[in-house]
């Protein structure tokens, strides 16, 4: 089943459990913004969640088949712009190992995103993945964490839900902050998506909101992959994924690329 037709079935009532936690206003970082008219380039640290439109699976899907992946949410820019929800991120599998059958020999998997379509125009980019999470370990951020019959409510613009990564997010009308440990605020969500905090004190590209989608701030690594080994930054850019077993990124799978 498709991850968009299983985000759906999740939405059963649910309350809020984070509770006396004053709100974040829908940030005007956020808000009050425009669509990109152009973009050159974006800049380092930039982050873009996005979901994987077809599956790869390591030994089987050859060296330079064309990877599609689509942003899952806003992508602010530092001129007061952003990059809309569904903008295409296409790249390649350059490394595709399966693993032998003794599992003695790891599979490998390198993927290289390093194209942004906008515009009508391809935009290059160079990137890695900070995070990976399977489909299951994605859907489980659309659901409440709490029991449903605890004072449920059945519209999920109230309803709290964690991370990838265990952050909660506790959401009032779609707005709310996302919680780290110690309940501090460490980011905010609103109808456009889930953002970080910039850090106290910074300037420049350094002050735009990260871009989180399903992802904590924290999210570092791989998600839902329990034979998985290791996620490296490539040294020629890209992203390589090793397991002792199987080794296959469903279709629906997220990934939070940062430009390099």
């Amino acid at each position: 089943m498709k991850l968009r037709s299983v985000k759906m079935l999740s939405r059963v009532a649910c309350g809020v459990v984070v509770l006396g936690v004053a709100l974040l206003p829908a940030s005007a970082s956020a808000a009050q913004r425009s669509p990109a008219a152009t973009v050159v380039n974006l800049p380092g640290g930039t982050t873009i969640p996005v979901e994987l439109e077809h599956g790869i699976k390591a030994g089987t899907t050859s060296p330079g088949t064309v990877v599609t992946a689509a942003t899952t949410q806003r992508v602010l820019l530092g001129d007061g712009t952003y990059l809309p929800r569904g903008m295409k991120i296409t790249g390649t599998v350059v490394r595709s190992v399966a693993a032998n059958k003794m599992e003695s020999r790891p599979a490998v998997l390198t993927i290289r995103f390093d194209a942004l379509r906008y515009q009508g125009r391809e935009i290059p980019i160079r990137t890695h993945a900070v995070a990976v999470a399977n489909v299951m370990n994605v859907e489980d951020t659309f659901a409440c964490v709490n029991d449903p019959a605890d004072n449920g409510t059945s519209s999920p613009a109230n309803w709290t839900t964690r991370q990838v990564g265990g952050q909660l997010v506790s959401r009032a009308r779609w707005a709310g902050p996302v919680l780290g440990g110690g309940m501090r605020k460490v980011g905010f969500a609103n109808w456009h998506g889930v953002f970080a905090n910039p850090p106290a004190g910074a300037t420049g590209s350094a002050a735009i909101p990260h871009a989180l989608g399903v992802f904590s701030t924290t999210a570092e690594g791989l998600y839902g992959y329990p034979k998985t080994d290791s996620l490296a930054i490539s040294s020629r850019g890209g992203t390589t994924i090793t397991a002792r077993g199987k080794l296959a990124l469903r279709d629906g799978s997220n990934l939070l690329l940062q430009v390099d």
